[in-house]
């Protein structure tokens, strides 16, 4: 398909054309006519050398094809010499002089050279003569508009550029926001922490934790797998692991019952039967059950260990209290302790929360007025 010509002058054209001929020049066909018209006009001037031989667009240009002039550069002229040529050469700034042979007058005899001298020192000007100067002073607006690109001055330049921060001030911004930002997660990890530390039910769980990974530790004779980066390296890594006929042996089961009873099963069972809090007490006409009270099972946890048969276990399987006694006892107290101040601090809030609530559930009671009475006495009267 042979490509489409564009004929005509580009004042002429319609929006749709102009839109043609902007999408054919790869150029942005959006706006108004009047913008498509001067974006397309610069387009061309600018591209003159390109689309002036070119038939699709050779036509847009008209009669400025044959008149058109190269542009006159701004390049530096390479001598003095050329640069006072060019304007003598331009048609558009010389003027043609013209010699007019002057008229022979008689000479004014010497005795009255004084007597002229006088007369053209005192001789008056006329208006003509006045405005001379300053005609000839100002240039016509036809010289301005005449003189070439080069000779116009040239846009200012701004001297200032935008400075840059400097790398000391940007790394010191840098530093503060790391500094803010690590300060912000900080806090929030250290309150995440003593929010799930201040929980009495929690610490007990963590100290039983903690001594159940100590047993497993003294007892289970670990062995280690070593990986090896290459024959001829030193660095090698160690992986412990449990071998597989300690589960099997009997003795290792009994460690962990015996401890188990006195540390787990005989706490959580009282822990879920006793509760002295006040949403569970029998006043209470809608009781917010507690799954597990940790103060009680905290205090039949140490009365457990005081209480339980270690020393004759240890007759008949040698090694079966791990923890000992005096590590026993104390864990128990502290964690004892620290539901007891849980206790003591929640109390107010508690009793006053049941409180609350048992008014909310009691049925109010109506009182008769002192009229009724009247009324139905006055009744029997009659």
């Amino acid at each position: 398909m042979a490509p489409i010509a564009f004929s005509g002058t580009i004042p002429s054209k319609k929006k749709a054309d102009l839109q043609a001929i902007a999408l054919a020049l790869d150029i942005s066909d959006t706006g108004t006519r009047e913008d498509l018209q001067v974006r397309i006009k610069r387009h061309l001037e600018q591209h003159q050398s390109k689309y002036e031989d070119d038939p699709t667009f050779s036509s847009l240009y008209g009669k400025k094809k044959k008149s058109a002039q190269p542009p006159i550069g701004r390049s530096i002229p390479s001598s003095p010499d050329e640069q006072e040529e060019k304007p003598q050469k331009s048609p558009q700034v010389t003027r043609s002089r013209r010699i007019v042979p002057l008229d022979l007058r008689e000479a004014t005899p010497v005795d009255d050279m004084r007597n002229v001298s006088m007369m053209l020192k005192n001789l008056p000007r006329s208006p003509d003569a006045e405005s001379t100067p300053t005609s000839s002073a100002r240039p016509s607006p036809q010289k301005e508009q005449r003189k070439p690109e080069s000779a116009r001055p040239v846009a200012s330049i701004p001297k200032t550029r935008p400075v840059s921060k400097p790398v000391t001030e940007v790394a010191r911004e840098s530093l503060a926001k790391l500094q803010v930002s690590v300060q912000k997660h900080t806090r929030t990890t250290l309150l995440t922490t003593r929010a799930v530390l201040s929980d009495s039910t929690n610490i007990w769980f963590l100290t039983a934790l903690f001594e159940l990974f100590y047993i497993l530790y003294m007892v289970i004779p670990w062995q280690t797998f070593e990986l090896a980066s290459g024959s001829h390296s030193q660095f090698y890594l160690a992986i412990p692991y449990p071998p597989a006929r300690t589960f099997l042996q009997q003795s290792f089961w009994t460690v962990l019952i015996h401890w188990s009873i006195p540390t787990v099963f005989i706490p959580l069972v009282f822990g879920l039967l006793v509760s002295f809090h006040p949403a569970n007490s029998t006043s209470a006409r809608i009781p917010r059950v507690i799954a597990l009270d940790p103060l009680s099972a905290s205090i039949v946890r140490l009365a457990a260990h005081v209480a339980y048969p270690f020393r004759t276990l240890e007759a008949s399987l040698q090694g079966i209290d791990v923890i000992g006694q005096r590590w026993r006892l104390l864990t128990a107290s502290v964690v004892v302790a620290f539901a007891f101040a849980e206790a003591i601090f929640n109390a107010p809030g508690a009793f006053a929360d049941s409180r609350v609530r048992l008014r909310a559930t009691t049925p109010r009671r109506t009182v008769p007025s002192e009229d009724a009475p009247a009324s139905i006495t006055a009744t029997g009267e009659s």
